[in-house]
């Protein structure tokens, strides 16, 4: 009897055939989402060798670390006062959770001395948090984990600079991957599991935010989907939310001082708070990535912030009520959304995709993409390492606009290329800002994105 290798007969070996099989094989590493098992691990691969030769053969660039390392010292030796705590570039400006991070890395590299100790730690840093980035990318074609390893400024403000910034990256992203994992999971996890859940995506939320503060632009897209993954119910949310000044007083404990009320104490704990959580800070014209087509005593003016602040809230709410909590997402109007919130138990519809094991993980991603990039663009100033807030989430984000491939890939570069011309000029930060406005406009007219078909386990019910 023959077997069904045997029955099958092989297409002829032709030229046709081999090119044919070619263009399939490029076809599934290039818009396959399966074939983000292939691509992966190789740029996993290539980004640990391009590492080790960046290391090795590109001169070490000093910026803010050996400021970072002299705050430490300080800190070390007993000081508590936030205001006389500086090194050569300025005083620290960053929470606590910066100091407990460096002062770890203080140790790894005797004070600062071992710089290659530094960079292989960053080198690490850069590809876990690469590693998270792409298993958050739900559905997304394998292209965009591969552009991932092409930003030569990446690369530089983790191995040559060695700045804060990443740590924050890299606790975002563990935060969209627990969210994610609890959309995926929601059935089978039930309230009490989801609950533990959300705690602990606060917590590491909040760990980010005491290293540098731009983690609170995913704040609104945060509270949206922590709601929604509990059931709409309102006291698990604010439960939930809770553990992030729970957080920050624990990481800032020895700067607060809560067990003492003298006037020392209430000093101490003054200094910490108006320096780690400086909302008015003031960049100077002259770094700014983004802004430098604008006149300098415009880009200083008042009116021009009040601005920018506006158009951010305006932008967000734009994104929150006609995509976020559209009826299509969460299974009822806003109108009914409101009123539901003031109800005691949970009142969410089943057909909120933001649960469904299907949708929900990329519709969590796309969210708090979205909102965190709309905080990006109305940045006052950008400066150099402020790539790292959001470049692991450009790819996906260009895959998500509708754009054919061969737009997408230019723009990319055309991107990168603005971050990496310095000093900026009027021509490459008014591209810049221009490329970002473009991706999130087409990403909110992509309705597609917005209006999902439901999962087929959804459908049956």
């Amino acid at each position: 009897m023959s077997t069904m290798a045997e029955d099958k007969e092989l297409p002829p070996f032709t030229l046709a055939n081999v090119l044919g099989d070619i263009k399939d094989g490029i076809n599934v590493i290039l818009f396959d989402p399966r074939g983000k098992t292939i691509v992966g691990p190789i740029v996993i691969f290539l980004m640990s060798i391009i590492s080790k030769i960046v290391i090795s053969s590109v001169p070490y660039t000093e910026i803010d670390f050996k400021t970072y390392m002299q705050q430490i010292a300080l800190v070390n030796e007993g000081e508590l006062d936030y205001s006389v705590i500086q090194g050569d570039t300025g005083p620290i400006v960053y929470p606590a959770g910066f100091v407990q991070v460096y002062q770890f890395i203080s140790w790894l590299t005797n004070g600062g001395e071992d710089i290659l100790s530094a960079q292989a730690l960053f080198s690490y840093l850069m590809i876990f948090t690469t590693i998270m980035a792409m298993l958050t990318y739900s559905d997304a074609p394998p292209w965009t984990v591969g552009l991932l390893l092409c930003s030569k400024r990446l690369v530089s403000i983790y191995i040559l600079r060695l700045f804060n910034d990443c740590w924050t990256t890299f606790a975002m992203v563990g935060v969209v991957l627990v969210l994610q994992q609890l959309a995926y999971w929601h059935k089978q996890l039930g309230p009490v599991y989801t609950f533990i859940g959300s705690c602990v995506a606060s917590d590491i939320f909040s760990l980010g935010i005491s290293v540098k503060m731009n983690a609170l632009l995913y704040l609104p897209g945060f509270i949206i989907v922590l709601y929604f993954l509990n059931n709409e119910n309102m006291l698990a949310t604010l439960g939930a939310l809770a553990v992030i000044p729970f957080i920050q007083v624990m990481v800032g404990w020895d700067f607060l001082l809560p067990m003492f009320n003298d006037e020392t104490a209430k000093y101490l704990r003054w200094t910490y708070i108006t320096n780690a959580f400086k909302f008015d800070r003031k960049f100077l014209y002259e770094w700014t990535v983004n802004w430098r087509f604008v006149p300098e005593d415009i880009f200083l003016s008042d009116n021009f912030s009040n601005g920018l602040l506006l158009a951010h809230l305006s932008l967000l709410l734009a994104f929150v009520f006609t995509r976020y909590l559209s009826p299509q997402i969460t299974g009822k109007p806003v109108s009914q959304l409101f009123k539901d919130m003031f109800k005691l138990k949970g009142t969410i519809s089943p057909k909120n995709l933001i649960i469904d094991r299907k949708t929900g993980p990329k519709l969590i991603l796309l969210i708090l993409s979205t909102t965190n990039v709309v905080g990006i663009l109305c940045c006052r100033s950008l400066h150099y390492q402020f790539l790292s807030w959001y470049c692991w989430q450009l790819p996906y984000l260009l895959s998500m606009t509708g754009w054919p491939f061969l737009v997408s890939i230019p723009v990319w570069f055309i991107h990168e290329w603005c971050w990496l011309t310095f000093p900026s000029t009027p021509i490459s930060s008014g591209v810049l800002v221009t490329i970002l406005a473009s991706v999130l406009v087409s990403v909110w007219n992509n309705k597609s994105l917005w209006h999902p078909i439901i999962s087929s386990e959804k459908k049956d019910q």
